[in-house]
């Protein structure tokens, strides 16, 4: 009966002209998918038609965890039904991507998609491998410079030119300090930010916080109560840093759109004062006064912003570092945050990162905590519960962890950074969320920081770590695993590489003739070229017309009448 009653009052609504919300029903890539190509658009379906001009860049944004905010072209479909949005650019591989829709679309009667919608899923990335190889070590520290207790660190494109740049946050010498990408995934100078409002700052986050294309920082203060915001500047790099107020000890920053305006937020976890905050941008890129409450755990310290129950409202994860537990808190849509489930863990959790790790659809969070030196990973079920499936030890003192496809298998694998121990350890997801195969990696003194991204374009994913008492980074990188290359002629040489307009081949037969391809890292061909070597057995290719951007490719050689072939990573030199 209070179904029948319900179904009615609906349909009389209805015949009395009294409109309904959009509502999504449908989106490519799927929640949490990790199968998308880097330049594949984003389709979401509506149950209704919607009113074009509702639908814009300021509605309709997209956002890339390395590679910033995303500009793009926007059309309607199916009786204006369906939206896609087609990238500018392509995103980095392996990275997470934010899909957020504001309450400023409407349909044709002018009804808001109510409470916005927002939903996340990963580049894909090329098979790698998860032992990879140390390729460059160097200090944080100016000339002459002591200690300056380098510990978070963000990996986004702050100068845009599409290669993941590197934002070390310093906590003795209390500044950022910025490696910008040097075109084949290393770092030369830097550049220091100081911070005057900061007391101890580490965590951090980026997002476009005034919508202005621009990637921006948000750092929290573990000795007080401020927010750094940094403000992304095409000349500069950065402005000037701005100070917001939170509550005593920030150590966790997440960022997150509340209420579905479109604006970024800021939600914090502060240890001292045993706190959550939430900080409401103004619509101009500055943030309203605190909204501070006190949870049912003991020492906030780690965050994140998530949608827990698959609404398309971004919802909170906190974890409780004196009260050893992770709670969840659904959002209404408005900002209102209601605790929903607690649970229960091996340790003080100090760090959480998420996302779909046993590959049902659903978030899930992993926790490294610090007394126990364990990672716990904690699965969702869809409905804003989390339930502890499993926990892997990792070294002594864990800090920090991070999450990706390391090795290409569609799966997400973690690694988790260990202070006291001096090194990070490397777990594989063998399926369905079950962890295996630990790697350790060495740091010099301390295991401090970890990031996973694609710090050359190849498309495999590489690893930077920070060691916060020698003060340095450390970049190891993955080599994508080529299908059919032939590994055992190592006689054939390409130089120079990374190229510019040619390639010269030398180690083939004088006299040899034959066939060579050049493929992007998605198979398609590029050039090709019939070629005759010289009687020293050298041959050259020039690229003539060929329009070839900065990256890697593959150039392939096949002999004439000889079926195996023969190929090697290039790499096309950055444009100046």
């Amino acid at each position: 009966m209070k179904f029948f009653t319900s179904t009615l009052t609906l349909c009389l609504l209805a015949s009395l002209g009294f409109a309904q919300s959009p509502v999504v029903q449908n989106t490519t890539p799927n929640r949490q998918s990790m199968a998308s190509e880097p330049g594949a658009p984003i389709t979401i379906s509506f149950d209704q038609a919607l009113n074009p001009a509702t639908v814009t860049a300021d509605s309709f944004m997209v956002f890339g965890r390395w590679s910033g905010p995303m500009d793009g072209s926007i059309s309607l479909d199916a009786g204006n039904t369906e939206v896609t949005f087609t990238p500018q650019r392509n995103f980095f591989y392996g990275e997470w991507i934010t899909v957020r829709l504001t309450t400023a679309i409407e349909n044709d009667s002018g009804d808001a998609l109510e409470n916005g919608y927002a939903y996340n899923y990963w580049i894909k990335t090329l098979t790698g491998t998860l032992n990879q190889t140390l390729v460059d070590q160097f200090s944080a520290r100016e000339a002459g410079e002591t200690f300056i207790q380098c510990y978070g660190a963000y990996a986004g494109d702050v100068n845009h030119d599409e290669y993941s740049d590197l934002v070390v946050i310093n906590e003795d010498s209390e500044d950022i300090r910025v490696f910008l990408n040097n075109g084949s995934g290393g770092y030369d100078d830097f550049t220091v930010f100081d911070m005057p409002n900061a007391s101890k700052p580490s965590t951090n986050e980026g997002a476009d916080f005034d919508h202005d294309g621009m990637i921006d920082i948000a750092i929290g203060s573990i000795q007080n109560n401020n927010v750094s915001v940094f403000m992304g500047d095409n000349a500069t790099i950065f402005d000037p840093e701005l100070g917001y107020s939170a509550d005593n000890g920030v150590r966790g920053v997440a960022v997150i759109d509340v209420n579905g305006d479109g604006w970024d937020d800021l939600a914090t976890a502060n240890r001292t004062a045993s706190t959550y905050s939430i900080l409401i941008n103004d619509g101009t890129g500055s943030f309203n006064a605190p909204i501070t409450t006190n949870a049912s755990i003991a020492g906030e310290t780690s965050i994140v912003a998530v949608d827990l129950n698959n609404d398309g409202i971004q919802d909170l994860v906190i974890g409780g570092f004196n009260s050893s537990n992770v709670l969840t808190l659904l959002n209404d849509g408005q900002g209102n945050f209601t605790e929903t489930d607690t649970v229960s863990i091996s340790g003080s959790p100090w760090m959480l990162a998420a996302g779909d790790m046993d590959n049902d659809g659903n978030i899930d969070v992993v926790s490294v905590n610090s007394s126990s030196g364990e990672v716990s990973i904690l699965l969702g079920d869809g409905a804003g519960n989390l339930s502890l499936n499993n926990e892997y030890s990792v070294g002594s003192f864990s800090l920090a962890i991070d999450v990706g496809d390391i090795d290409g298998d569609q799966d997400l694998d973690f690694i988790a950074s260990n202070f006291s121990s001096g090194d990070f350890t490397l777990y594989e997801n063998v399926g369905g969320g079950t962890f295996a195969n630990p790697i350790t990696y060495d740091a010099v003194q301390a295991g401090s920081c970890a990031i996973l991204h694609d710090r050359n374009n190849d498309g495999a994913m590489d690893i930077t770590l920070i060691d916060e008492l020698e003060d340095v980074v450390i970049l190891y990188e993955n080599e994508p695993i080529l299908n059919n290359v032939d590994h055992e002629n190592d006689e054939l040489i390409i130089y120079p590489n990374p190229f510019k307009d040619a390639i010269s081949i030398q180690g083939l037969p004088g006299g040899t003739s034959g066939r060579i391809v050049i493929y992007d890292l998605q198979g398609r061909v590029i050039h090709n070229v019939n070629f005759l070597t010289s009687a020293s057995g050298t041959t050259m290719v020039r690229l003539g017309d060929v329009v070839l951007s900065e990256g890697f490719y593959i150039l392939e050689v096949e002999e004439d009448g000889l079926r195996k072939k023969k190929r090697r990573k290039i790499i096309r030199k950055k444009r100046k």
